[in-house]
């Protein structure tokens, strides 16, 4: 079988630290922008049913990619010029709010991580404040299962999954939950389900792609539980790349896509590094899932081992 070989520019993902809730982030680099620009599909694979609008979440409570910026931005371009979807893009927990998440018809978690709902404290050792904080974090993370059981859409790229990894219906959700990452270099994907129309961007081809690569938790990410996408292809991995696998199942997914309740999810790994929203076939994928869930592509999301 021929493999699609994606671009690929090595350059790794720097480091940053995380930013404060109250400093506005950086914007991305006019030169990525470019390169994003170039980049986007030229169409949505499927027409809107509705307008749609997307709140694209990034805030972090732990390790901050440096691919947030353009991340962001891309995402926002791309719905921009397809028409598919609008993007409102923020750091501020308080738009789940249930009265301000009822506007939207999915949520984007882009690379967020750890508990990132919990609002900032002033004085940690006042009790009163630490139990109001903890449970306002809790009002919102029932206004997210709610919205998603409830009919609306969940997206996830790359450290959603590591965001909440000990709370159990997220984790159903976005459907894994983080462990490590054994592999940040050029790796065989393996298009796991070429029918579905969110993998149309491959033509059915296995693909070589440079990006940190995450394993999940044993009891999650099941093939079981959701519809696989994309994993990586591990007997095309010489022995020492293959050793860094220790999933007891075997199976390491980077792409899939499941129900939760009447909601529909979708989530990709890819997306460590900046260059991942510049590469042209990831985007197109991207766009698909999006819109799988919104409601207007339609794909089966039973899962094939069932």
């Amino acid at each position: 079988m021929k493999r699609l070989v994606l671009p690929l520019l090595l350059g790794v993902a720097t480091t940053v630290a995380a930013t404060a809730q109250d400093k506005k982030p950086a914007g991305p680099d006019p030169k990525m922008v470019e390169k994003v620009e170039k980049a986007l599909p030229e169409s949505a694979p499927a027409k809107p049913k509705a307008a749609r609008n997307i709140l694209v979440f990034s805030k972090t409570a732990g390790f901050r990619h440096s691919s947030i910026a353009i991340g962001t931005r891309a995402i926002t371009m791309m719905g921009d010029k397809t028409g598919a979807y609008t993007v409102t893009a923020t750091e501020d927990e308080s738009f789940f709010e249930p009265e301000k998440l009822a506007k939207f018809d999915a949520v984007f978690m882009l690379n967020t991580t750890n508990d990132c709902f919990q609002p900032k404290v002033a004085d940690k050792n006042n009790k009163e404040q630490v139990e109001a904080a903890k449970q306002r974090e809790e009002l919102l993370k029932k206004s997210l299962v709610d919205f998603v059981s409830g009919g609306k859409g969940l997206i996830g790229v790359h450290a959603a999954t590591d965001t909440y990894k000990n709370w159990k219906e997220y984790n159903q959700m976005m459907g894994g939950a983080f462990v490590s990452h054994p592999w940040h270099k050029p790796v065989p994907v393996k298009v796991v389900d070429p029918k579905s129309p969110i993998n149309a961007a491959f033509d059915g081809k296995d693909f070589v792609i440079a990006d940190e690569i995450y394993m999940f938790r044993d009891d999650t990410a099941l093939a079981t539980d959701r519809r696989y996408l994309l994993a990586m292809d591990i007997e095309k991995m010489d022995e020492k790349d293959r050793a860094g696998g220790k999933r007891k199942d075997g199976s390491y997914p980077i792409s899939w896509i499941n129900t939760h309740g009447k909601g529909r999810c979708f989530y990709c790994s890819l997306g460590h590094r900046e260059e991942i929203y510049w590469n042209p076939t990831v985007l197109k994928h991207y766009l698909a899932g999006i819109q799988y869930a919104l409601g207007d592509l339609e794909a089966d999301a039973t899962p094939a081992s069932k």
